[in-house]
């Protein structure tokens, strides 16, 4: 690749986010669609994922897209911090400022939607005569079906329980609203009046991206690196929309009804659904993720998932798709505490989750006590019986850390070590900082094909293939049973088991969100600082774990609704003991 076209790579991956979006809509900065055409399409295809680790530098809690993540779970009830005095992601513990004229807000939008700026410059650029394009193609498309999934997930409103802000929410206009759809073919007028697609358009467009990501994929020798999707990606996305589909439209037939009668509308060219009831769906998820899990991987084991040197840093035959910081990477050379490891590994020296500033993350005591002895993965935290004990230190703990006892002691119950620092390097940011993280793992599609299972063919058949899975891989004893009464129950089992299974992974408020599941801080016995302690309505979703659109967005897309304001203000208040 010659010199020219270096300086190009590198303006696409830095170039400003748009959708109007925020900005002026031009292809790049200071590239053109005609340079981009004419690029080199590994280049082009790794500067998408190269946006993954990019950072503006502008906010404390940017660490490129793995932000996205440790904000999604600090939405949960499943992710408390032991001291809130260094948590950079405080605003949805504190439910305070998450309207529409807050920073976090525009941070979020303009990433996800350079993202997708990134994916579209690609699409552009492929040419359909050229099997050599295709595994870009490919590529590109699942990045893109991959981020407006999670935008719709996060930014259309789901009822809350509390009227007064879901009235406002029926007022506004905004029920069944995902994000505005700009794709490599949008214009720039177009761009500036470009509604929220609602959700049956919205997840049409989606399932098109994947049909022909699979489409190109097909035959095709996938790229090198986890940080390109493969077949097995575009499986395990499109497992991830069809159990979000059945969900959906088996709590709410009316949505299965909407989605229907819009089947045949003249100004939606995507794919159509092609199902006639939630448990088609369900079908679909399980059979998806079956063949996800067919691509060849299989999952972490006990060793691999405490090691300190590697365990949940490097990329494994469990990890389907990953970020990957590497040694020359931006987040390693120049950030210390402003980092992924800083956050979430307590061994490294330098960051603000070590003994020094105590804001390390935890599990919830509630869910702790869901995990029995017999599961290995309970030693991934620390047990209160067993804090500042040495024999426990010793027997349990010690061979999923780097630190000695003298320094382990100093961490409370319910403490995280399932992250580490690249190679174990507890002292070096430049060295420890280069981790890979995962973003899709091959045990969520045994718990979707479990789930979807359950769903489609009865909870026996679910129950069977959860159960083979937990005591195949996560039982010491083979003592897992699935308990919970009838499908319900069943689906409680799954739940569960992907809050243990995901901790720390940013995966499972689209299950929280999905499943319609309150979130539950403030109770006898929690461990959640004071002023975190929010509690959702059952039934229904949390308020703050719906993303508002930037006002400032309204200003560059006239047709831009807003969704209400999820500050806890008016509507609900702080549990106290």
């Amino acid at each position: 690749m010659n010199k020219h076209i270096k300086y190009m790579m590198l303006a696409l991956a830095v170039a400003p986010a748009l959708t109007s979006c925020l900005d002026e809509f031009t292809p790049t900065n200071g590239v053109t669609q005609d340079q981009v055409n004419n690029a080199d399409k590994s280049g082009l295809s790794s500067a998408v994922s190269a946006y993954m680790t990019y950072v503006y530098g502008t906010y404390t809690y940017d660490i490129g897209m793995a932000a996205c993540g440790i904000y999604r779970d600090a939405m949960t009830c499943d992710f408390p911090i032991y001291d809130p005095a260094y948590d950079y992601y405080s605003y949805v513990g504190l439910t305070t400022t998450l309207g529409s004229t807050y920073p976090s807000q525009y941070f979020f939008w303009e990433r996800y939607y350079a993202l997708i700026q990134k994916a579209n410059l690609v699409i552009a650029a492929i040419n359909d005569d050229n099997e050599e394009d295709y595994v870009y193609a490919a590529d590109a498309l699942a990045y893109r079906a991959s981020t407006y999934l999670d935008m719709a997930r996060w930014y259309e409103y789901q009822n809350t329980g509390i009227s007064a802000l879901d009235q406002e929410a029926e007022a506004a206009g905004v029920i069944g609203l995902t994000v505005p759809i700009v794709t490599e073919k949008t214009t720039e007028a177009e761009a500036r009046n470009n509604p929220r697609a609602p959700f049956y358009k919205m997840y049409r467009f989606i399932l098109d991206d994947l049909n022909r990501a699979e489409t190109y994929m097909k035959g095709q020798t996938a790229l090198a690196s986890k940080s390109e999707a493969d077949l097995g990606v575009i499986y395990g996305l499109k497992a991830r929309l069809w159990l979000y589909l059945g969900t959906r439209f088996d709590l709410h037939p009316q949505d299965l009804a909407t989605a229907i009668s819009h089947e045949n509308d003249s100004d939606i060219p995507y794919t159509q659904f092609g199902v006639s009831d939630a448990k088609e769906c369900f079908m679909n998820a399980a059979t998806y993720a079956r063949l996800a899990i067919n691509q060849g991987y299989s999952p972490v084991t006990e060793t691999q998932w405490f090691d300190p040197t590697t365990g949940f840093n490097s990329v494994n035959a469990a990890w389907m798709w990953a970020i990957i910081i590497t040694t020359d990477n931006e987040l390693a050379t120049s950030y210390t505490w402003q980092s992924f490891v800083s956050y979430m590994c307590p061994e490294a020296t330098y960051g603000v989750a070590s003994s020094d500033y105590n804001a390390y993350r935890m599990i919830d005591v509630n869910l702790f006590k869901e995990i029995p002895d017999a599961d290995w993965r309970k030693t991934t935290w620390i047990a209160p019986g067993d804090v500042a004990d040495e024999n426990a230190f010793n027997t349990k703990y010690a061979r999923g850390t780097s630190m000695g006892f003298n320094e382990w002691k100093n961490y409370n119950a319910y403490c995280g070590m399932k992250f580490h620092p690249n190679g174990g390097d507890r002292n070096a940011s430049t060295t420890g900082n280069a981790v890979s993280i995962p973003l899709m793992r091959v045990e969520e599609m045994y718990f979707i094909e479990a789930e979807a299972t359950g769903r489609a063919y009865g909870d026996a058949a679910g129950r069977q293939l959860l159960e083979t899975f937990m005591n195949t891989y996560r039982y010491k004893d083979g003592s897992y049973k699935s308990t919970g009464a009838g499908l319900n129950g069943f689906i409680d089992d799954v739940f569960t088991q992907k809050r243990i299974e995901f901790w720390g992974e940013g995966l499972i408020l689209w299950d929280y969100r999905r499943l319609e599941r309150q979130i539950l801080r403030g109770y006898t016995g929690t461990n959640w600082p004071t002023l975190y302690r929010y509690n959702s309505l059952p039934n229904a979703v949390a308020p703050w774990t719906t993303m508002c659109l930037p006002e400032l967005e309204r200003d560059y897309n006239s047709a831009i609704l807003l969704n209400p304001d999820p500050s806890h203000g008016p509507y609900y208040s702080l549990w106290e003991e």
